[in-house]
């Protein structure tokens, strides 16, 4: 995202707006075809103060299907015989998306120094507290301690702690976990996509114990609500907060259960892609309870576009390229080197990219048409740039690609791709 590098014209014109606000979409693109520039300037372009956003990268992803795969297959034997992810539904999608969420707002509470909720009944204090305590994903309970104690206005020796629970009766001699404890563990492990980190549970007991909610938590479960915690904490954080939620999603085609060095595992990949926009999710987007925008890999044989409900109200967009938009992107590129290197009389000289390259040689005009992507024409420069270099060293005039030059760079570029990434025809 350090990157300043961003051509707009061929980019899908509905997504960066010029009022910098968020809407809700899907890209699909190919790999190397600017899909993650596109989310990292339309990421910078939201105003913090007008939204919460909440960005899932592959490294969020990756946590939450492994905590699933270790649930649903302990030893690893179901991956030996099946796909680790068949079981993968939207509800852990959707436990996903929410825990990342609440764990995100944890974390910025820490960091607010004037951070605001109104007043709220306690009923609805203790809908959210149980939605933190079940969600959160960080590590201990600390950080969750000081949030749940500040909704609940305790202050001192007043506070809810996970220590002081008195999590266990004695029965027959026996040391037990109360009833109300052995509920919430039995209805955490049901959860397939969340940690089962019980010192929340605890944390929780304290609250129920101190405010009389025993009841209350004994005849209701949390498990197979997730889409309605979903909706209560996005529009919790909309009306209190005022501000609108964010979710963007990008990075999927880093992850190692969708893709092993060449090879797509296309049955996963597209049970998690369905996943992501089940019709309680899109209903929920769609209602304005939140914001949904996923920069998506475009794999050949995988159909995610008839699982959404609306099209009209979450659109899908692309990003194409063709050779005449690569030139002008090449120009865009030569160009911003030639700023950057504005003492180098050599560099001067090149005002674009066809007499960099040579481009009326109808050899090397057959090997530029080949290049696809921006990434593909980025690692051709680089290999470019070397091939300058050497010539550099034997020549005074301003370089000027040969065959040779073009051909050699080309080949060596084509070593950065991996196959998989390959546009096809």
């Amino acid at each position: 995202c350090d990157s300043d590098i961003l051509f707009k014209p061929v980019l899908p014109q509905a997504v960066l707006k010029a009022d910098h606000s968020a809407s809700s979409f899907m890209i699909l693109a190919k790999y190397g075809t600017g899909k993650t520039l596109l989310r990292c300037e339309y990421y910078k372009s939201l105003n913090s103060n007008n939204y919460f956003k909440i960005l899932i990268l592959n490294r969020q992803i990756n946590e939450y299907l492994e905590t699933f795969v270790s649930g649903t297959s302990p030893n690893g034997k179901d991956c030996e015989s099946r796909d680790c992810l068949i079981r993968w539904s939207k509800h852990e999608f959707a436990q996903l998306m929410l825990s990342v969420l609440v764990t995100e707002f944890v974390d910025q509470f820490q960091k607010e120094e004037n951070f605001y909720v109104p007043n709220i009944s306690l009923d609805e204090k203790f809908q959210i507290i149980s939605i933190l305590c079940y969600y959160y994903n960080g590590q201990g309970v600390s950080k969750l301690e000081k949030l749940v104690n500040f909704l609940l206005n305790k202050t001192d020796n007043s506070m809810y702690t996970a220590t002081k629970a008195e999590s266990q009766i004695l029965e027959r001699n026996v040391y037990r976990d109360k009833p109300v404890l052995t509920h919430l563990k039995q209805d955490l492990n049901k959860f397939n996509a969340l940690r089962k980190d019980y010192d929340k549970l605890h944390l929780l007991l304290s609250i129920v114990e101190g405010e009389g909610f025993q009841s209350k938590v004994i005849e209701n479960t949390m498990f197979d609500n997730v889409f309605n915690h979903l909706t209560c904490f996005t529009v919790f954080i909309k009306t209190n907060l005022k501000k609108s939620v964010v979710v963007v999603i990008d990075g999927i085609d880093e992850n190692r259960y969708f893709f092993t060095d060449n090879l797509v595992n296309k049955l996963s990949l597209e049970l998690f892609l369905r996943s992501s926009v089940s019709q309680e999710i899109l209903s929920s987007v769609m209602a304005h309870n939140f914001y949904l925008s996923l920069f998506y890999p475009e794999i050949d044989g995988i159909n995610i576009q008839d699982a959404i409900i609306r099209n009209d109200k979450f659109p899908t967009y692309k990003i194409k390229w063709n050779t005449d938009s690569i030139i002008n992107y090449a120009d865009y590129l030569v160009q911003k080197l030639s700023k950057r290197s504005s003492s180098t009389v050599r560099c001067k000289s090149f005002t674009n990219f066809e007499k960099l390259v040579n481009y009326p040689d109808q050899k090397n005009a057959a090997i530029i048409n080949r290049i696809a992507t921006p990434r593909e024409l980025h690692y051709f420069m680089i290999d470019l740039i070397s091939e300058m270099n050497n010539c550099a060293k034997h020549v005074a005039k301003p370089f000027i690609a040969t065959s040779e030059n073009v051909k050699n760079a080309f080949k060596e570029s084509t070593k950065h791709i991996p196959d998989r990434h390959r546009l096809k025809d």
